[in-house]
């Protein structure tokens, strides 16, 4: 009878309630689920079903994992099950590494309907922390040709470089679209373990998507007589159009451009300060970098990387009241007050420490996380600015927030 090969064949022993794959970032979830059907593999189809969406919801097609584990179960002979190592095997093939391993419980038959209770291992892929962040995408930008599409890529991969280090953004990468889905179908085929088929479903969808347009990449070459002799001067010229577009309504969320010309001056340098001055100011309208924590006259700030440098001088901010406007009573953002610099002493991956130059006020007496934030300092800075000068900012003040997504849309 099929119930008896199924309960010789089917029943694996389960090893723990929560088995790590040795894929990173999957785990095998231990969950009970019951079923019923018109027979003995329905039944279990259904409570299979049942054990997948518990740990998975709707994330996977349960209709379609329905009916691939009754095939398997309905097709259960001992020439079938011979041919693999366990009748798992066969559920898991079915389901993409979804199952890996069940045993049933009970099982019983009542009025001509079979009531089945199991045990299930389902596999789970566990996104990073990081995916949970805002996710941006910058795509190529547009150029008219030539040594513009060059300028362009490096430029488009300088921007991911920044964004990436200051770890505020979920960067997606787009460039290498073709090498990844050359990489995910490794994990479908064949040879493939079976668990590594619980990546596949996984691509993450943007919020923001960086584009815009490469205006100007050239050196012109002036020539001048003098004396008799041709003396020539370069000047590097980089301009280049962007905006922040929301990849749902393709609203455009932020725009702006740069545009430098100095003598003696490459090409490539002023590129790569049009990169860092574009991702600073897009991070700095949203995610002004943070004071975490203070130890005496050291400072620890939450951002590092590449994006921090030591012996960069930081204005040390404030927040003070709301300001919102008066027609929409949409909130224009936070004042910031201006007391004191500090100086980057050491760099990490993830944090920076600074000494305090100046300060107006006992930091630590005043200290709370989200209170203070901290802005790059500039030459043109000074004289121009006093310590208690206000300014007005967009980034919100330390309250909560239903969603970081909405507190962007506050942002920009």
């Amino acid at each position: 009878m099929l119930w008896i090969i199924a309960r010789k064949f089917l029943l694996v022993a389960l090893v723990g309630t929560c088995l790590k794959a040795n894929a990173a970032g999957l785990e095998y979830i231990s969950v009970q689920a019951q079923g019923e059907g018109q027979t003995l593999s329905h039944a279990t189809a259904s409570a299979l079903t049942s054990a997948v969406g518990q740990v998975n919801g709707t994330a996977i097609d349960a209709t379609q994992i329905n009916a691939e584990m009754m095939l398997a179960l309905d097709t259960g002979t001992e020439s079938v099950f011979a041919a693999s190592s366990s009748s798992s095997d066969v559920i898991a093939q079915r389901t993409q590494g979804a199952v890996r391993q069940y045993r049933v419980l009970s099982s019983n038959q009542e009025l001509g309907v079979w009531t089945v209770l199991l045990e299930a291992e389902v596999a789970r892929y566990e996104r990073s922390v990081q995916a949970n962040r805002l996710r941006m995408t910058v795509l190529p930008f547009r150029t008219q040709g030539g040594t513009q599409t060059q300028h362009g890529d490096a430029f488009v991969n300088e921007l991911n470089t920044f964004l990436t280090q200051t770890r505020r953004f979920a960067m997606l990468d787009r460039a290498f679209e073709k090498e990844r889905l050359e990489e995910m179908a490794i994990a479908s085929s064949d040879s493939a373990p079976l668990e590594e088929m619980a990546r596949l479903g996984n691509r993450l969808g943007t919020d923001y998507m960086l584009v815009g347009t490469i205006d100007q990449a050239a050196t012109i070459t002036r020539r001048t007589e003098l004396a008799g002799r041709t003396i020539a001067t370069n000047t590097g010229h980089f301009s280049v159009s962007y905006r922040v577009i929301d990849a749902a309504t393709g609203q455009v969320k932020f725009a702006d451009n740069w545009s430098r010309s100095n003598e003696r001056e490459s090409v490539t340098s002023l590129r790569q300060k049009a990169s860092e001055a574009i991702s600073r100011q897009i991070i700095e309208s949203i995610f002004p970098i943070a004071v975490e924590s203070i130890s005496g006259d050291i400072v620890f700030l939450g951002q590092g990387g590449r994006s921090v440098k030591v012996g960069q001088k930081y204005r040390l901010l404030q927040y003070g009241d709301r300001i919102t406007d008066s027609y929409s009573g949409e909130s224009l953002g936070f004042q910031e007050h201006d007391i004191g610099l500090l100086e980057i002493i050491e760099v990490q991956s993830r944090l920076a420490k600074a000494k305090v130059v100046r300060s107006t006020l006992d930091l630590q007496e005043h200290f709370s996380q989200g209170k203070f934030v901290v802005r790059l300092y500039a030459e043109s800075d000074a004289g121009q600015r006093s310590v208690s000068q206000s300014r007005t900012t967009s980034r919100p003040a330390p309250e909560p927030v239903k969603s970081v997504q909405q507190d962007l849309e506050s942002d920009w």
